[in-house]
């Protein structure tokens, strides 16, 4: 009978731990998503940049320092925001179907390499903004006179300021050190398991024989009184 109960709590286990790792995949899923989301919205509008027709013309009579900058930056940030739409696309495909076709212990699999993945899309898509960033700032200087040039070069830079203080922030708040996730959850023995649950009902019916016990004495005494 005792392993029958351990076999039983085995396949409990394991399914709260499939489960858990679900959820955890299931988050990784829509970050992903959101990622790609605002890349390919970025993507936009650096090739709407790249392939401007008048800005092309400006470019070709300035210095070939101005068009360095200008093409390398627009270029770097394709590049990037690119290499983050494909990535975040297959890691949120592939990752699911792996977990649920794999072979056992794929859920767990699935959701470390995805984890692993994350953090390098995440810094893709934050060097393309960056990059983006900069081809604004030349691109006014191209197409603006001095004075609006300057002005917009000062709310760009004011701007990226208090992104890149903001997403320090937030990320110290919600920063939650090197075993972020579910990895760090204790692998508990079937038999442990079991006389932990056993110890509890004891416990409880220890405490339901003493409420009981006590009501019967109100109920004697109450009959006495009458």
């Amino acid at each position: 009978m005792l392993a029958a109960d351990r076999r039983a709590v085995d396949s409990e286990l394991q399914a709260q731990a499939v489960q858990i790792k679900n959820i955890e995949m299931e988050n990784l899923d829509r970050y992903l998503q959101s990622i790609g989301t605002q890349a390919s919205l970025i993507t936009g509008f650096a090739v709407t940049i790249a392939l401007s027709s008048d800005l092309i013309s400006i470019t070709n009579t300035c210095h070939p320092l101005i068009q360095l900058l200008h093409y390398g930056t627009i270029i770097t940030c394709l590049s990037l925001e690119f290499y983050c739409v494909q990535n975040s696309t297959l890691v949120s495909v592939f990752g699911p179907t792996y977990a649920l076709n794999g072979p056992r212990g794929s859920m767990h699999s699935a959701v470390k390499a995805m984890k692993e993945e994350r953090m390098t899309i995440l810094y893709a898509f934050g060097g393309g903004a960056i990059m983006f960033g900069a081809n604004v700032v030349i691109v006014a200087w191209l197409i603006m006179r001095p004075f609006s040039a300057a002005l917009s070069t000062l709310i760009v830079v004011v701007t990226g300021y208090f992104i890149s203080t903001s997403a320090f922030r937030i990320g110290k708040k919600f920063y939650l050190g090197e075993n972020m996730g579910t990895d760090d959850i204790k692998k508990v023995k079937a038999g442990e398991y079991l006389n932990g649950v056993r110890v509890v009902e004891t416990s409880r019916g220890i405490d339901d024989r003493r409420i009981e016990k006590g009501l019967n004495v109100l109920r004697n005494n109450s009959g006495q009184s009458l």
